[in-house]
């Protein structure tokens, strides 16, 4: 006797869970609209991922790997905070995957609306972004950079804060020039020469 064929793709699965939650806000979007979108059934994906904190999980690991490692990427990138901060800019405001806004923000701002998993994952995501912004301030100090005379653990703050509000706006439909322009500014605090 055969046991029933597996028919359930999960890495499609999580493409379209990814793709919802990017597009909404994720915490409203429920394991049924998921089934719906990706025309599969909800014991399917129970088999696969345990439960919808286990979907929500996964969906935000692939989100992490694919978007916010590249933003891992820019920070690990030189040791002068100009160059940095323009990458960063570059991202927050002509990246078209922000158009509507940053998955791991909206999971972040509705973060006890998920299980406990997703959110254990979200404060570790958390605490990693803001290490790495710690760090990339500490190495261009190290380098040289003033920083404005703004203190390490508020600029990491601050920074962090600043990207995730321009991305923000982006998504309420701002206009690209002005979003730029509002997140320069609000960069210059740290007076790297950009």
């Amino acid at each position: 006797m055969r046991g029933r064929p597996k028919k359930l793709d999960a890495e499609k699965l999580l493409d379209v869970a990814i793709d919802a939650y990017w597009k909404a806000n994720p915490a409203d979007v429920s394991m049924n609209t998921v089934c719906q979108l990706a025309s599969v059934s909800k014991p399917s994906v129970y088999r696969e991922f345990g439960n919808e904190d286990g979907l929500t999980r996964a969906a935000l690991d692939r989100y992490a790997d694919n978007v916010l490692g590249d933003v891992f990427g820019i920070l690990e990138q030189g040791d002068r905070l100009g160059e940095i901060l323009a990458k960063l800019v570059e991202f927050a405001c002509d990246d078209p995957r922000m158009a509507t806004g940053c998955m791991f923000y909206k999971m972040r701002n509705g973060k006890h609306r998920f299980g406990p998993v997703t959110q254990e994952r979200i404060e570790t995501l958390d605490h990693a972004a803001e290490g790495a912004y710690r760090e990339v301030l500490q190495r261009c100090r190290d380098a040289g950079d003033d920083l404005g005379g703004v203190s390490i653990e508020t600029g990491a703050h601050y920074l962090g804060a600043q990207i995730g509000l321009a991305i923000m706006q982006r998504a309420g439909g701002a206009d690209r020039a002005t979003v730029r322009d509002s997140l320069e500014l609000a960069l210059s605090v740290f007076d790297a020469g950009n």
